[in-house]
Order: C-alpha cells, then sequence, then structure tokens
C-alpha cells in the first residue's frame, strides 16, 4: 500500500520560497515589510473581533429570520382557513369495470 503525504509537495516547495523571499527582504531591509504584516494583522483581528454592526442584530441572518417567521405566520393563516372550509362530496362515482384480468400486467407492445 502506498503511503501519500498530507500535503502534496509543491506546497512545501512554496511555502520555502515564500520562506526565502521573507528573509531576503529583512536582510536587505524590512521596511517594505510593513505594509503587508499591518493589512494581514487588520484583517485578521476583524475576523476575530468583528465590529458590533455585524452583530447579530444586523446579520442578513436575521432578516432570514423575520421572513421565515412572517411565512410560517401566513401559511398556518392558510390552514386555519382552509381548515374551515369543508369540501363538498363529489358527484361522481367509480363504476366497476367488467375485465376480469387483474393479475396480468398491461400489454405495452
Amino acid at each position: 500500500m502506498r503511503y501519500r503525504n498530507r500535503m502534496p509537495t509543491w506546497f512545501f516547495i512554496l511555502v520555502v520560497l515564500i520562506v526565502i523571499g521573507i528573509a531576503s527582504t529583512i536582510v536587505n531591509g524590512g521596511r517594505t515589510l510593513i505594509v503587508p504584516v499591518v493589512l494581514i494583522a487588520i484583517v485578521w483581528l476583524l475576523y476575530k473581533f468583528p465590529p458590533n454592526r455585524w452583530a447579530k442584530g444586523g446579520s442578513p441572518g436575521s432578516s432570514y429570520s423575520r421572513a421565515a417567521a412572517q411565512s410560517k405566520k401566513r401559511q398556518q393563516a392558510k390552514e386555519a382557513a382552509s381548515a374551515k372550509q369543508r369540501r363538498s362530496a363529489s358527484p361522481f362515482r367509480v363504476i366497476e369495470g367488467s375485465k376480469g384480468r387483474d393479475d396480468e400486467p398491461p400489454t405495452y407492445h
């Protein structure tokens, strides 16, 4: 049985090249790394600690919840109205046939 690595080889090569690039940037003067590091830190902080306007009250899920509740109320109102109206008996009746081939499958030729 062949053992398969969790990460492909190209991923490790890419990580090594990224590390070499970051190291060379630091050696040549690390000022160019300040902007990307700050941007990554800001994005990470916003992901971990979102602002209050993105909290439960203003999320798209809450509008979905309100719409679902409204739809449920409408459905319950329809069911209540239909339960009050009774259907009248149908004027149709079943006429028994005289064919005696109940056990045989129909012929489709």
